[in-house]
């Protein structure tokens, strides 16, 4: 099987070390997936203290991501409203959206997040 059809594993996308960001701040990692001709996602994460949700957005490309047009997509592709837990995602359903975001919530002060993303087609 060629690289190409395997996908891309994007590795570590987001270090946030214990307390950077404060509680109850709101923050977003943001992707790619039909945008780049991906249909598949693994997000694999290790939480403390954060929620995370999924959100996606057909915007033009040429929109600025803060700028969006976003929708909560968690409970449609993962089955539940949120995490809050070390775990992953592991999205079997193609995406019919151009680009997606992980909107992380902190919920103490004492907080810390690691993302890892593969990407297939």
């Amino acid at each position: 099987m060629s690289i190409e059809k395997m996908g891309k594993i994007d590795g570590h996308i987001l270090d946030v070390n214990n307390g950077d960001l404060g509680d109850a701040v709101t923050s977003y990692t943001y992707f790619n997936m039909a945008a780049e001709d991906y249909d598949y996602f693994t997000l694999n994460f290790t939480v403390e203290a954060t929620t995370l949700t999924l959100e996606a957005s057909n915007d033009d490309m040429t929109t600025a991501d803060a700028s969006g047009s976003w929708t909560d997509i968690t409970t449609a592709m993962t089955g539940a409203a949120n995490a809050t837990a070390t775990g992953a995602w592991i999205v079997d359903t193609p995406i019919a959206y151009k680009r997606l975001r992980v909107k992380r919530l902190t919920t103490n002060a004492t907080n810390a997040l690691d993302l890892y993303l593969t990407r297939s087609k």
